[in-house]
């Protein structure tokens, strides 16, 4: 029977997002786009869904979704900040009760619960993440909304009052003033590596060194359990191992980053407010991005977390019945209990993984479509023809100019053919893309707006970065010689590959 949900993207102008993801990880954001948080006014996205093949995700919202809900956050922030604060201090307590949860069930061994009490394992998991704190999805509406309003708004006040260099104050007044866990985490391997370095660890065999003096082994355990879930993604767990905390204590012996001033941050940009009298609007969208950039870096969290939990389920499901957990990544949570007795098996998840389609509606998944009506949705999809393009424009979201070779990264995995000075080119990046990020010359994207990864991440390595541009990734060729002009939000092709 043909899906009734899959017309209602093609009546719309439709936002794709690219990612590395499977469905059994994406359950929490569905819910969370599709459903006010809390019941708040702060409306939710109609509907959303996912197209997933062979660990690859393209998700689907619609542009009049994000500019409804954009606009909706900043006539309530603008009408009362509290009760936007408010929200998400209410949404905070929650985040950190996670944390008890998380801990205690990363450290259970699943393989001693019966079935019923795995699924109740299950069940309290989807509880606490989908109702107790939940994915507060209209962040994303606000961050492609602000970055076109944003970028109007401060185009026609820098014009207005004779104001050099737009891109600059744009940059200054949606830069992030607060640390995020991927700083926190390097701000904690520093004093590690001090620690190590006291002890006389010369950068061989952590593992023996650490055994062999218990404060070490105990300050290194500690950050691995602390940061347990944060090599995750959305295709699930990956082990935060002791060989992945060497290689990157080993780092720092070579060369120790620099620290990213906050403050500095902060200063500039309360200098910038009070040296000209922005509109309330831009103020309000600029305080909103702070808030935001920090809600968006938690809620990350949160899904890293749910992620790791999630895959202990579903390596246990899969140690029961035998089904690879490879398929198992294309099930969801209401589907545990049919596999466990064998009323879903390999066959049905085998057709998924090679394409299907999750759709999400009203904090539920309302369908799931494979097979033949997939692949021609997808085809109808992909049918975007960009014509004849030499150069390609796009939000500034990090000044500066680069020119280098592009390399398309479509997958995580690709990020380790990507040399230093290279220009990664991105449907949009995420926190696995970093050691990528930290080689590239310059970052393009296809999608982002200002509260977005990859311009919070490229501000703070002072990489050039612009996002949004849409058409990158389709314009573009891995070899291409571009150059990068964050300055103006232009990327021109100098030589094809």
């Amino acid at each position: 029977m043909a899906s009734k949900y899959l017309n209602q993207f093609k009546k719309d102008d439709i936002s794709i997002e690219h990612y590395d993801g499977c469905p059994a990880f994406l359950e929490m954001t569905g819910a969370g786009f599709t459903s006010a948080l809390y019941n708040s006014v702060l409306r939710a996205y109609r509907i959303s869904g996912s197209y997933f093949c062979n660990k690859q995700g393209d998700y689907l919202t619609l542009y009049s979704d994000q500019q409804e809900i954009g606009q909706l956050v900043v006539q309530e922030y603008m009408k009362d900040k509290e009760k936007v604060l408010n929200l998400y201090n209410r949404w905070l307590e929650n985040f950190q009760l996670m944390w008890g949860f998380y801990y205690d069930k990363f450290e259970e061994n699943l393989k001693k619960l019966s079935n019923e009490e795995l699924l109740k394992w299950s069940d309290e998991l989807t509880d606490l993440y989908k109702h107790k704190v939940s994915m507060p999805g209209f962040i994303d509406g606000f961050m492609f909304y602000a970055d076109r309003r944003l970028t109007a708004l401060l185009s026609e006040f820098c014009k207005q009052h004779s104001i050099p260099n737009h891109p600059r104050v744009y940059t200054v007044l949606s830069s992030a003033v607060e640390p995020s866990f991927i700083n926190e985490e390097a701000k904690d391997l520093k004093k590690l590596y001090g620690l190590l370095k006291k002890e006389g660890y010369r950068g061989k065999n952590l593992t023996l060194f650490a055994n062999s003096k218990a404060k070490i082994k105990e300050a290194a355990e500690k950050h691995l359990k602390k940061y347990s879930y944060i090599k995750s993604s959305y295709t699930g767990y990956i082990e935060y191992a002791w060989s992945g905390l060497e290689h990157e204590i080993n780092d720092l012996m070579g060369h120790t980053p620099e620290e990213i001033d906050f403050e500095a941050h902060k200063k500039a940009k309360n200098e910038l407010i009070q040296k000209y009298r922005f509109t309330d609007e831009i103020l309000a969208i600029a305080k909103l991005s702070e808030l935001l950039i920090k809600w968006q870096d938690q809620r990350k969290q949160y899904t890293l977390t749910f992620a790791t939990l999630r895959q202990k389920i579903l390596e246990e499901i899969s140690r029961r019945t035998n089904i690879e957990l490879e398929l198992l990544r294309y099930t969801h949570g209401p589907e545990f209990a049919e596999i466990l007795n064998g009323k879903i098996g390999a066959d049905i998840l085998k057709e998924r993984q090679a394409g299907c389609i999750f759709i999400y509606q009203g904090g539920e998944t309302v369908d799931i479509v494979s097979g033949e009506e997939v692949q021609k949705f997808f085809t109808w999809l992909s049918d975007v023809d960009v014509g004849n393009i030499s150069e390609i424009k796009g939000t500034v979201a990090s000044l500066g100019k680069a020119t280098g070779k592009v390399k398309i990264i479509k997958s995580v995995d690709d990020i380790s053919d990507l040399e230093v000075g290279d220009i990664l080119v991105a449907g949009m990046t995420r926190p696995e893309h970093i050691a990528g990020i930290k080689k590239a010359a310059a970052i393009v994207t296809d999608d982002g707006g200002i509260t977005c990864h990859a311009a919070i991440v490229s501000r703070e390595l002072k990489k050039p970065c612009i996002i949004g541009t849409k058409i990158a990734t389709k314009v573009l060729k891995d070899g291409d010689m571009v150059e990068v002009d964050a300055d103006k939000g232009t990327v021109k092709i100098i030589n094809k590959s």
